[in-house]
């Protein structure tokens, strides 16, 4: 009579008896072979039976007590050969996770109402994936600007076009049309590029978090060789841009004595470098998206010349070539005068 088991079970047993191969290891492939010979039609029959895994034990008890029956000694005591894993393995692990997931599932009728709730949200998670695929690209692949619904990719057409084609791709492969195909039946390969695929683009936005927790972006600035020396070379440097605590600030407004707005003032640190604006400080969203300009010494844009110009700007930085841009009205028509003076020094 033969014994018929299904197909994830007889996974599950192939994946047993080569542990327990294993365990046997110091045998002759002779002395192993008696012992192991049948075993996996043994135990599909016990299986069949009624028993269940647990009633088994672990291989390595399984593997001596089968050394126990045939009267040979003992394992000898060393340190385990590391054991490379096969296909057959990882397809063992994948079904047996499989396999616990479906008990936990199938433990009560609130487990298996969420899951069936889950399931009906799927086209939800395919489409997730391939906003976060598209994202993490955009990250990569250009300067960082703040995340939006469409990843732009520093080209305005590019961003959408290419979601739009992941969004197709990921629920294609979520229905089964496409690679890898849907079925237990699939080539272990494809099984475990998809697991891996999953579990990164369930990872990917926890290191977008961690990796660039605020706006670490480019910038060009002057510095001075000496205060008032003159400007050096243009060079790129990289820096958070300008914080009031926790707070960013998007733009300087300076007052004078007199207490009137000072249309354009150029602002240094102790060290005579610009503090300078980032070119992705940006407010608002959308059509109410407002990017800084520069001002300009010859053509090095100069981030640190207050206040900055503003241009309504759906995506991307404000360029020379950027129509549009406009100068902020001061938050404040004019402030207290000054009316004490320093007590200055060698007076």
């Amino acid at each position: 009579m033969t014994t018929t088991v299904p197909r994830q079970t007889a996974l599950e047993i192939a994946g047993f008896v080569e542990q327990v191969r294993t365990h046997l290891g110091d045998l002759t492939e002779e002395e192993r072979e008696e012992l192991t010979g049948g075993l996996e039609a043994d135990l599909a029959d016990q299986l069949a039976d009624g028993a269940v895994w647990s009633d088994l034990g672990d291989a390595r008890s399984y593997a001596a007590e089968l050394r126990q029956a045939a009267g040979l000694p003992a394992a000898p005591r060393r340190l385990p050969r590391p054991v490379v894993p096969t296909a057959s393995h990882v397809e063992a692990a994948l079904d047996r996770c499989r396999s616990a997931v479906d008990r936990v599932v199938q433990a009560d009728g609130w487990t298996r109402g969420a899951w069936s709730v889950l399931v009906e949200l799927r086209p939800v998670w395919w489409v997730a994936r391939a906003w976060i695929a598209v994202t993490l690209l955009d990250v990569v692949a250009g300067p960082y600007e703040p995340v939006s619904v469409v990843p732009s990719l520093v080209n305005p057409l590019l961003g959408p076009v290419l979601l739009a084609a992941a969004v197709l791709g990921s629920v294609l492969v979520g229905l089964g049309r496409v690679w890898p195909g849907s079925g237990p039946d699939r080539p272990i390969a494809r099984r475990v590029v998809l697991v891996v695929l999953n579990v990164l683009a369930i990872l990917a936005p926890v290191w977008m978090q961690i990796s660039m927790p605020g706006y670490v972006v480019g910038y060009y600035d002057d510095g001075y060789d000496d205060y008032g020396a003159g400007y050096a070379e243009g060079r790129a440097s990289v820096g958070p841009g300008l914080h009031l605590g926790q707070k960013r600030v998007t733009n300087v407004f300076a007052y004078g004595p007199g207490g009137k707005p000072i249309p354009a003032v150029q602002l240094f640190d102790q060290d005579g470098q610009p503090l300078a604006q980032s070119a992705e400080a940006s407010t608002g969203r959308g059509a109410e998206r407002r990017a800084p300009c520069p001002a300009y010494n010859g053509a090095t844009p100069l981030f640190n010349v207050f206040p900055l110009d503003q241009v309504a700007l759906r995506r991307g930085t404000c360029e020379p070539e950027t129509k549009g841009r406009t100068t902020p009205t001061p938050p404040l028509a004019e402030v207290p005068p000054l009316e004490t003076t320093r007590s200055g020094a060698g007076g």
